[in-house]
Order: structure tokens, then C-alpha cells, then sequence
């Protein structure tokens, strides 16, 4: 075994074991009946998912209509492809949090979301960062809170493997509306389109590690460690 091999081998095995610290517990088959408290834990971060995907809806809203006096207007394309980015995620979260639901003898019944935009709302661009920082913080809490209350594994692993990812939009989101970071120079005046590869490349998962189908950053296709002996 070389010792590149033997490297990429202890990576992978540092990797697996960070997964079963998340999921508090090792992956289980899928129950097929769960308690009601249980189910309700998923029906209740079910409403949280489709929430923020309506609140991103409106936030998309605003910032395709903002003055042009705003004065981060030039970082408009950058904040839409993000909000687009993190859109997407909550509706797969949403998608696989329903689907455990349901298979679990649950209801899908909590509608289409309602938007956290507050009345009062003054529609600037550095306003839709605070909102989606404030919308995504609360929504990483709501996930942690919840593994407290799940027996089983499997529901464990998915609302690790999605409220992971909700820390890392909070905290992509909480950088910028404190101006810690700011977009690179080279996204200024881009429409979003032009853009997409760039946002999805903050936070690259929808989820930490992988579901099904859908990768988690425990997927090294496109995804690897970095090489640290260069």
C-alpha cells in the first residue's frame, strides 16, 4: 500500500467515525412505526423545512426588486444565487423529513410553509442577510433541540445530517451580515445565473452525510480532503 493510499485510507476512516458521532446512534433500518411523539418531532421540523422555503421565496422577491440606491446592489446576482442555493436544500430536507414521516405511519399535513418574513420589513439587501441569518440559526437550534426527543436512529441520523447543514448556512449568513467576509470582487454586477456554481460551492451538501441518493460530505466523488502532505 503506498502511502498516499494509506493517507486517503485514515481519512476515510476519520470520516466514518465522525458520522456515528453524529447520528447518536448507528444507522437502523427504516421503522415502520414510530411513536407518536416521535412523529411528531418530524411533522413539527417538517413546518420549520417548508417555513424557510416559503421565507426564501419572498426573500428572492426582494431582492429582485431592490432600489437601485441599495448599496450592496452590486453583490445582488451573488445574494440571489445564494438564497436559490439554500432554497434548494430546505425543499430536499423538506423532501426527506416527509418521506421518513410518512413511511413511519405519520401525516403529511402541514401545508405548503409560511414565510418568517416580519411585518415591518424594510427590504434591503443587507436586511434579507440578517432575516436569513436569523431564519437559518433558529432553524439549526430546532434540529438540535429535536434529537433529544428521537428513539430511533435513523430519525437521528437525518435530523443530524440536516441540522449540520443548517449551522453551516447560519454561519456562511452570520459572516456576512456582520461584514466579516464580503463577496469576492469577481462576483460584483453577475447575474445570479453566472453565479450558481459559486454559491453552491459555500455549502456544498444538503446534508452531512449521505441519504440515499442525495451525497453527504462523506461522498469524496467530487468532494475529497484536501491533501495536506503537498
Amino acid at each position: 500500500m503506498t502511502d498516499d493510499s494509506s493517507r486517503r485510507d485514515a481519512l476515510r476512516s476519520i470520516s466514518a467515525a465522525a458520522s456515528l458521532v453524529l447520528v447518536t446512534g448507528r444507522p437502523s433500518p427504516r421503522p415502520s412505526r414510530v411513536s407518536s411523539q416521535e412523529r411528531e418531532v418530524l411533522r413539527t421540523l417538517l413546518a420549520v423545512e417548508r417555513d424557510r422555503v416559503a421565507t426564501y421565496d419572498d426573500c428572492l422577491a426582494v431582492i429582485g426588486n431592490v432600489p437601485a440606491s441599495d448599496p450592496l446592489l452590486s453583490f445582488q446576482g451573488m445574494l440571489e444565487a445564494l438564497a436559490q442555493h439554500f432554497r434548494a436544500h430546505h425543499l430536499e430536507h423538506a423532501t426527506q423529513v416527509a418521506l421518513h414521516l410518512v413511511e413511519q405511519g405519520g401525516a403529511d399535513d402541514v401545508g405548503a410553509g409560511q414565510s418568517l418574513l416580519p411585518a415591518g420589513f424594510r427590504p434591503t439587501l443587507q436586511n434579507i442577510i440578517a432575516l436569513a441569518t436569523n431564519v437559518e440559526k433558529a432553524a439549526a437550534i430546532a434540529h438540535g433541540e429535536a434529537q433529544r426527543r428521537l428513539d430511533h436512529g435513523v430519525n437521528a441520523r437525518l435530523v443530524a445530517a440536516i441540522g449540520s447543514v443548517e449551522s453551516q448556512h447560519f454561519v456562511v449568513l452570520d459572516l456576512l451580515a456582520r461584514g466579516f467576509v464580503t463577496p469576492s470582487a469577481t462576483t460584483a454586477n453577475q447575474p445570479a445565473a453566472a453565479l450558481a456554481a459559486t454559491a453552491r460551492r459555500l455549502v456544498p451538501r444538503a446534508f452531512v452525510v449521505t441519504l440515499g441518493d442525495a451525497p453527504g460530505l462523506d461522498d469524496e466523488r467530487d468532494l475529497p480532503f484536501h491533501d495536506v502532505s503537498q
